[in-house]
């Protein structure tokens, strides 16, 4: 079949008369006429806003409108986006350097107290507390780089507070080892105290063992006289000579300590009269077991030789200090002197720092700027 189909008038069943023909004819010039001019009067002329745009450039400039829409809202999500988390690792820093004072305020609270308000053990347990609380720091450290990599995000309150934050780590940490100087002295001058206290605990010892020989070495030459005796054996004085010699070179084991945990000291004093001391117990040692071997002419050279180191010693034990807190005030003083200076001058730093921090903070929850 056709594509084409022509469209056919059906014939009429009636013959048409010729004037039915010449009227038709007419009638058919006149349509023709008609039709030609209501063509050429109806056919619009095409207006200029009615011309059609090319698909291809429509969709281009619709790609382009996306492109800096979608731009635009990355831009603006890429800020919103830095900006969050550079406020989050700010908070972050802002508690890591807060958990720090719990280290932190035991330690300073320490240092401004008076020395013996704790024992050397609890200040060893507070430095060691400190120390191990530079771990926070380091954790506060990872959340300022963190945030200084995200600076273009930043306001200049928030910039300022990262560099306040940064401060107070290095503060922080130059305080603790100020610190950590400080309670050694104080540490060592505590420790210093107890020795030497226990030092002399064992003279004061050993000087009441000698007098005991002394009473025993006596009662017992009654009995060699064939008086009336509490002593009758030689063994008993010297005894008590053994005994005041384990204490006194006790007492130098202590001393010996005192000068290990505090050496700033000079600790002459007592190292020559206990060496004196010593010296002298000696002697009577000698003394008395020349006495139980019968060898009275030795024994009596001995009892002069110790007359004489006791004499020596007796001389030495008074240029003793009154207590070994006496003793050891002023080099205390002079050993406590530059750390706590270094101590003092970055507490004073720090708080001024953490000052800062604080006021972001307040700024940060709604408040106003300090002047």
């Amino acid at each position: 079949m056709s594509n084409h189909t022509s469209r056919h008038m059906a014939p009429s069943t009636d013959t048409p008369s010729k004037n039915s023909s010449t009227k038709t004819a007419a009638m058919n010039s006149s349509s023709d006429h008609t039709t030609a001019s209501h063509t050429v009067a109806t056919t619009p002329t095409p207006r200029r806003d009615q011309k059609k745009i090319p698909l291809a450039i429509k969709i281009g400039a619709s790609l382009i409108a996306v492109l800096i829409l979608g731009s635009a809202g990355y831009l603006i999500w890429r800020h919103l986006t830095g900006a969050a988390q550079a406020k989050e690792q700010i908070s972050a820093a802002i508690a890591s350097v807060s958990e720090n004072d719990a280290a932190i305020v035991p330690l300073n609270n320490t240092i401004t107290s008076d020395l013996g308000t704790k024992t050397s053990e609890e200040l060893t347990k507070i430095n060691d507390a400190a120390k191990k609380s530079i771990s926070s720091l380091d954790e506060a450290q990872t959340h300022v780089n963190n945030a200084r990599s995200l600076d273009e995000f930043m306001t200049d309150d928030e910039r300022a507070v990262v560099q306040a934050l940064q401060d107070s780590i290095d503060q922080r940490h130059k305080l603790i080892e100020a610190g950590a100087e400080v309670l050694t002295v104080d540490i060592g001058a505590l420790d210093a105290k107890a020795f030497l206290t226990q030092a002399m605990e064992k003279a004061v010892s050993a000087d009441s063992n000698i007098e005991k020989s002394v009473e025993a070495a006596a009662e017992y030459a009654k009995s060699l006289a064939k008086e009336e005796s509490s002593v009758t054996d030689a063994q008993v004085p010297i005894e008590y000579d053994k005994a005041a010699l384990d204490d006194i070179t006790a007492a130098q084991g202590f001393e010996n300590n005192a000068e290990q945990a505090f050496s700033q000291a000079d600790y002459s004093v007592y190292t020559k009269y206990l060496a004196a001391r010593k010296d002298a117990i000696n002697a009577l040692l000698e003394a008395d077991t020349h006495i139980a071997s019968g060898d009275f002419d030795k024994a009596q050279t001995s009892i002069e030789d110790y007359n004489k180191r006791e004499a020596a010693s007796s001389d030495l034990a008074k240029q003793l200090p009154e207590t070994p807190d006496v003793f050891l005030s002023e080099s205390y003083d002079a050993a406590l002197k530059k750390p706590l200076d270094t101590y003092k001058a970055i507490a004073e730093k720090l708080a001024a720092t953490d000052g800062k921090v604080r006021n972001y903070q307040g700024l940060a929850a709604g408040g106003s700027k300090k002047a």
